[in-house]
């Protein structure tokens, strides 16, 4: 586990900070990562909805109870738009 033990402070307005933490909430990260992800060049992406990944879970459900073979391609069909949505290959 990285220790991180040195602290930067920098001053913002309001307006500045309130729009910073929207960003990263939209990210699905605590400001301090969204800032250190900024600073060192990453570019972090959106966090889709909870209700997105509701419905997704929904789909497994019903991938549950078709047949094996629909099922297996329901499932397949999932995992590729978790993937698409959270970032994965």
């Amino acid at each position: 586990m990285r220790k991180r033990s040195v602290g930067i402070n920098v001053r913002v307005s309001v307006t500045e900070k309130r729009k910073m933490t929207l960003m990263a909430k939209r990210c699905g990260l605590s400001l301090s990562e969204y800032l250190r992800q900024r600073a060192l060049g990453y570019e972090p992406g959106g966090h889709p909805p909870k209700e997105v990944f509701d419905i997704l879970d929904k789909l497994d459900e019903i991938a549950e109870s078709c047949s094996v073979r629909d099922g297996a391609v329901i499932n397949a069909q999932t995992d590729r738009l978790r993937d698409l949505l959270i970032g994965g290959n």
